[in-house]
This record gives C-alpha cells, structure tokens and sequence, in this order.
C-alpha cells in the first residue's frame, strides 16, 4: 500500500508523510481572531483541518491537534471601540460564538486550544531569547525582529528579500512613524508599546501587546515543542503570518519549526476571496438558519482543499442534493430489518461484512493518502450509495449501509435526517402564522378553530395570552 502523501507548501511538492515520532502526529492549525462572527471561510480552514486529523486518527497516528484563538489583536481593539465594549468583552463573546459555530458544524474540539492572553510571559521571554542572540532588537518601547539576520527568510513564500514587503499587520501607527522606529521596512514587530490607558502588559521594555506572528510561534513552542510534524492554515497565512513564523522559532531553536505546511485555498465569490474586509461573507450562523451542518460540510469536502470553492445559494442547494442522496441510502433498510438481519447473522454475513468494508475502505484510504483528497473521497460514498440503490439483497444493502457510514463519520458527515426538523426562526415564524389563522378564526366567530389552535399549541408548550386590544402573545412555558 501506497503511503500517505501530502503536499508540503515549503518544497512545493507532494511528499511521503514521516513523523518525527512514529505513529505520532503533532499538528497545530491556525485558529480565529476573535473580533467578530466566523464565516464560510473560517468553516472551510476549520472543516479541512478536521477532517485531516480525523483521518489521521483513523490511519492508526496518536495526534495532538492544536488550534489556538487569538484573543488580543488590533482587530480586535479597533472594533470593541466601534461597538463600546471592551476588548476583553468583545474577544470573550465572539470566542462562545466561534466554540458553537464549530460545535453546529460537527468540528471535533481540538486536544489543546491556547489562547494568545494565557501565554504573555512565554512571548514575553521568547522575544528576550531573540535580543539576546542578535535577532530583534528595542526601538522606541517597541521590539522588532531583524529579517536580515534569518538569511532563508522568503523560503516558504518562495520569494528573496528583494521581493517581498513589509510583513507587519495593522499597527497603531502611520508607517511614516515606523519608518523611524524599523531598520527595515520588513522588519515586523514582536512587541508594541501601549499608552497606559491602552490593552497591555507590563515587560522589560515598557506597557505594550504581543505582535501577532510571535503568538503563534511561542504557543507552539509552549504547547507542543520546538519542531512539530503539520503546521496548517489558509493559503493566506503563507505570507506573512506563516514566514514570520519559521523565521521567529528557526532564529531561536537553530531547526525547522515544522516539517510539513499545509494550505487550504479560499472560498470565493465573483472570483474574490469572502472576508470581512471586503463584506462579501456569509456567517456560519446565518447559512445554518437554512442549510444543515452536512450540507455545509459535504459542499466544502467536494473540492480539493488546495482548490478554490466559488461559492453561490445554487452550489449549496446542490450539495443538499447530493446529500438527501446519501441519507436515503442509509435508509434503504429500515431500523427494524436491520435489528432482525442483525439477530440472523451468520459467518457468511460477517465475511460479506468484512469484504465490503475491505473494499471501500481500500478506495477511501486510496483517495485520502492522495493529500485528504476529500474530493475523491466523497465519490466513493456516493458509489456505495448506488450500490445501495441496486441491490436487491436486504443483508447486502445493510453491509453496503455500515460502510457507508462508516467511512462518511471519518469526514465528519453524520447523514442525520433532518428534513423534518426546523430551526427557532422557522419555528417561531410558524407559531406567527397560526396565530395570524386564529385571529382570523375569532374575528369570524369561528371559535371551534380558534380553540382548536389555542389547545394544540398549549400541548406542544406554547402559552397563548389574549391581550385588550385583540392581538395575542405567546411565549414557551
């Protein structure tokens, strides 16, 4: 058997998977800053990276997978003092949003989720490290690292010094005033003073923040070691987050950060990238009002995670298609047959078990150690699928049904019915519309209705309270 390949974005090529350690897997992805509700680009990088240490885990690998949350950012300053909350508030809040959105979308909880405030002292320390050894420097209360002094920087973007810009994010100030604090124009900030009436922490050189490339790399280092095995993110993080990174922990530790750098590609609408910068997202929490979790993620797993994903209302109705598909397959045997072919099972039975699952099984891991190809992975649940849809054999079609679902839960994918469950907006609108009939029941003396829909909404807990003035409240007792 073939062993799992993955395209590493440092060499640019496929590569056979070698852990440091054999049969163990360090793996940290790059998670949210917190400044406000996530969209369908944040659940694709979520969802890709997912289902990569789920297929990990069902390769045999013992993973630690990481995801941290960026907790204390400019973002994050900027627009709490847009809305008048704190900063703390508006990271807390947004952080219980982005834990629900993963938990909606059947996103596994990561075994470590550092956040960057938890971790001052430790950057605190990891850019004293630097000073010391000639790499970043004091200018102004601020530190900077010194990008001439790491001679691969632009390795991983594959781009010399000529090449690039400046690597620094938002800053505080105008990029006049950095000019006079940096001695390059890519030199990026690993500490940034702060007036005493702003977000800090005291340190050696003044009440400042974190810069947002050191957090990343003092949490790895902190949480999972000086060399981890995937270090993953968006196609957008390559540069500068990413560069930044290896150049910080490499100039540090003297060997590589990760082994392996894995990109996930954008969802796009009209060919641009979603963001929020641009205002073009749509949030998790509004598509869930409408689409299930598995159609999100089916949508989002029929593409390759290097490629990029036009996304449009037709794509995710399409992909609930394809997914009622799947559900149906699943119920080609009904849960009572099934309890009675399971009670009747022989050898034979468990033998025709065991070649189906062999088989698929085969197909999937084919297609998965092809770098997760997802995309290849999804066709060979709607090839079971067909095969479900011909045979003719109830004990067959319950294997077919088993792996199935087996190999959809390695994806995430639980193929729950729920074309007959509705969301609290449907729900309330529902209750609207009765209420609406049984006005207009009374309102033509037709009190048999009116009653009718009043005792039937009460057995279901919804309290109805005739008002004065006509109308009607309800609330759920």
């Amino acid at each position: 058997m073939s062993p799992l390949q993955v395209f590493n974005t440092l060499s640019g090529k496929k590569e056979d998977f070698t852990p440091l350690t054999a049969g163990t897997v360090l793996m940290y992805a790059c998670g949210p800053t917190v400044y406000d509700l996530c969209h369908l680009g944040h659940a694709r990088m979520a969802i890709v990276y997912d289902v990569i240490q789920r297929y990990l885990r069902y390769s045999g690998y013992k993973v630690t997978f990481v995801r941290n949350i960026t907790d204390i950012d400019d973002k994050i300053i900027n627009r709490a003092a847009e809305i008048g909350l704190r900063p703390e508030q508006l990271a807390r809040e947004n952080t219980y949003n982005f834990w629900r959105d993963m938990h909606a979308l059947n996103i596994t909880s990561p075994d470590i989720e550092p956040r960057a405030t938890e971790f001052i002292q430790a950057m605190i320390a990891f850019a004293t490290g630097l000073i010391d050894s000639g790499h970043a420097y004091v200018s102004g209360g601020d530190v900077y690292f010194e990008v001439a002094t790491f001679k691969q920087y632009g390795k991983l973007k594959k781009q010399d010094l000529q090449e690039l810009v400046s690597g620094a994010r938002e800053q505080v100030r105008s990029q006049s005033a950095l000019k006079e604090l940096k001695r390059s124009p890519l030199d990026f900030a690993l500490w940034k003073s702060a007036g005493s009436g702003e977000i800090g922490w005291e340190s050696p050189w003044g009440h400042g923040r974190p810069g947002w490339h050191l957090e990343c790399s003092t949490m790895i280092k902190n949480v999972l070691g000086e060399t981890i095995d995937i270090h993953g993110g968006g196609e957008d993080l390559v540069f500068p987050h990413h560069e930044n990174e290896i150049a910080l922990s490499e100039s540090l530790h003297g060997h590589p950060l990760a082994r392996y750098w894995l990109h996930n590609s954008f969802v796009q609408i009209d060919a641009e990238k979603m963001s929020k910068s641009l205002g073009n997202f749509k949030t998790i929490q509004d598509l869930l009002k409408t689409y299930s979790a598995d159609t999100i993620r089916l949508l989002l797993l029929q593409t390759h995670y290097r490629g990029p994903i036009d996304f449009t209302g037709e794509s995710l109705t399409a992909a609930g298609h394809g997914l009622q598909r799947l559900i149906r397959a699943t119920q080609a045997v009904s849960s009572e047959e099934a309890a009675e072919l399971i009670a009747a099972a022989t050898p034979e039975t468990s033998e025709l078990d065991f070649q189906i699952m062999q088989k698929f099984r085969g197909e999937f891991t084919a297609a998965m150690d092809s770098d997760f190809n997802t995309a290849s992975a999804v066709a060979v649940l709607f090839n079971i699928a067909d095969q479900i849809f011909l045979e003719t054999k109830a004990q067959t079609r319950l294997s077919y049904i088993s792996a199935l679902t087996s190999i959809a839960q390695t994806l995430g994918l639980t193929l729950e019915d729920t074309s007959h469950k509705v969301g609290n907006d449907t729900a309330s609108g529902i209750i609207e519309l009765l209420l609406e009939i049984r006005a207009s029941a009374r309102a033509k003396k037709d009190f048999a209705t009116s009653d009718l829909i009043r005792d039937r909404l009460v057995q279901l807990g919804v309290k109805l309270m005739d008002t004065a003035g006509g109308g009607t409240e309800w609330e759920k007792s």
